[in-house]
């Protein structure tokens, strides 16, 4: 087995960084198993033209990931538990979360839990905090969010719960109960149900395969008096619609005409880095921007970023001390940790490359249905022939082993016409996987279903 680097022109940081890098590939695809041995530091640092420092360096690194073991006097291992992650009970096949687990980095991040948190930080960490966050991790937050371009500031970020508690926290600064707001027909079910709560009226608008209809949105603003429009404008969820540029400049004109604040929900932004958020187009005082590390890192580290106008700043605070006093101070520290040593940095180029790749599967099993997806989005959107159903087709593929998201769940009262299911890529820990899932959601599909499956 030998390990190749990338080009020198093709590859950024230091080389021993490349090396566990390739490591990490090679076991991802699956041409280093778990137990297998690693050739000696000496032998490929010879292979690779390196010094012997470099290669023992590179090693180090891929331990501290997690990837090997090195046993004295026997050799370096890829660690068996490598890349097992544990799979829903009664052996179903996840396709419905939206999230990826950052493989390679697990091990990674159990580490770095013990030492984000200095003995001499104790006191600080383990009180209570500012409700907006530490200024520290506010700025871990700004830096973060100004990765896509967007101008911040360390003073307009507030620390939130992940980006649901990010939603709420807008809408309890933004809205009364009995206002309207706008949000696309078919949207992120998490929105539906805070509305509900806070006894707020939606209006939701028809978009096309690039999210918002502007039209539509122009006459929703003439005709009523929304208080915010809620969107997705990056791999929209459930339909994967990308804003192009042209339409986030249209939707932003009409939002400016009519005084109409912005919720922009960029939680999938991360994977298409050269998408400008729709926010950057709105001056700041007329949009909360809100990103998460739940999708981004991982979704255990439930912290989000929320970008809002200055003026806001102190009632989105004192929302965070209504709901839960301050965000989690722990992963707060944790989620600054990755962001300013460079970490999550690195697991967000190791999640494009994986949904990059774990798209091209779904390409080719899913070719000849009616699919609806991107090169970069995490999730696909299958349009049903007839006569299924997609409540019926839910469940006869949670019957089958399989768990995918019908097209009910993202429409307001659970009530649509649009017979269509959502396919997470993400959840399976292997490509193997994920593949042998669709073939058989693709088998469903094409198969006559029973007039007794149409019902459910």
């Amino acid at each position: 087995m030998t390990i190749k680097l990338p080009q020198r022109a093709q590859r950024t940081g230091p080389i021993y960084q490349a090396i566990a890098d390739a490591i990490g590939r090679e076991i991802e695809e699956g041409r280093l198993k778990p137990g297998s041995r690693l050739p000696t530091q000496r032998v490929l640092a010879r292979q690779l033209g390196v010094t012997l420092t470099t290669v023992t360096r590179g090693y180090v690194e891929a331990q501290r990931r997690g990837l090997l073991n090195g046993e004295v006097g026997r050799g370096t291992f890829v660690r068996p538990t490598a890349l097992e992650i544990e799979e829903p009970a009664r052996g179903l096949l996840d396709l419905a979360v939206n999230s990826i687990m950052p493989v390679p980095y697990t091990e990674e991040l159990a580490d770095r839990l013990a030492a984000a948190i200095p003995r001499s930080a104790g006191a600080r960490v383990f009180g209570y905090q500012p409700h907006a966050g530490a200024r520290h991790n506010r700025a871990a937050g700004a830096a973060w969010i100004g990765q896509t371009g967007l101008e911040t500031s360390v003073e307009r970020v507030v620390l939130t719960a992940g980006g649901q508690h990010a939603i709420l926290l807008s809408l309890l600064a933004l809205t009364n109960p009995g206002d309207e707001i706008l949000v696309e027909e078919l949207s992120y079910p998490g929105i539906f149900d805070i509305a509900e709560h806070l006894h707020l009226q939606v209006r939701t608008l028809p978009i096309d395969s690039e999210g918002i209809r502007p039209e539509a949105l122009a006459e929703a603003c003439a005709k009523h008096k929304p208080a915010a429009l809620y969107c997705i404008s990056t791999f929209h969820n459930p339909t994967t619609a990308l804003m192009s540029e042209t339409r986030r400049v249209e939707i932003a004109a009409i939002a400016l005409e009519h005084d109409l604040t912005v919720i922009e929900d960029d939680v999938y932004g991360f994977l298409a880095p050269d998408a400008k958020p729709l926010s950057t187009f709105l001056p700041e005082s007329k949009f909360i921007y809100i990103t998460s590390t739940s999708k981004s890192i991982a979704p255990g580290i439930r912290i989000g970023y929320l970008l809002a106008p200055l003026p806001l700043v102190e009632r989105l605070s004192m929302a965070v001390l209504r709901t839960l006093v301050n965000a989690p101070p722990l992963m707060a520290e944790l989620a600054t940790s990755l962001i300013t040593d460079g970490v999550a940095g690195r697991i967000v180029e190791w999640k494009r490359k994986e949904i990059a790749a774990r798209q091209e599967i779904a390409a080719r099993v899913l070719r000849g249905l009616d699919v609806q997806t991107h090169s970069q989005s995490p999730h696909a959107w299958v349009k049903l022939p007839e006569p299924w159903l997609s409540e019926a087709f839910v469940s006869h593929a949670r019957h089958r082993g399989i768990l995918v998201t019908g097209a009910e769940s993202f429409a307001a009262g659970h009530e649509t016409n649009v017979q269509a299911i959502r396919i997470a890529l993400g959840p399976p820990s292997t490509r193997a996987a994920l593949e042998e899932g669709l073939g058989e959601l693709v088998r469903m599909v094409n198969r006559v279903p029973e007039a007794y499956e149409l019902v459910v």
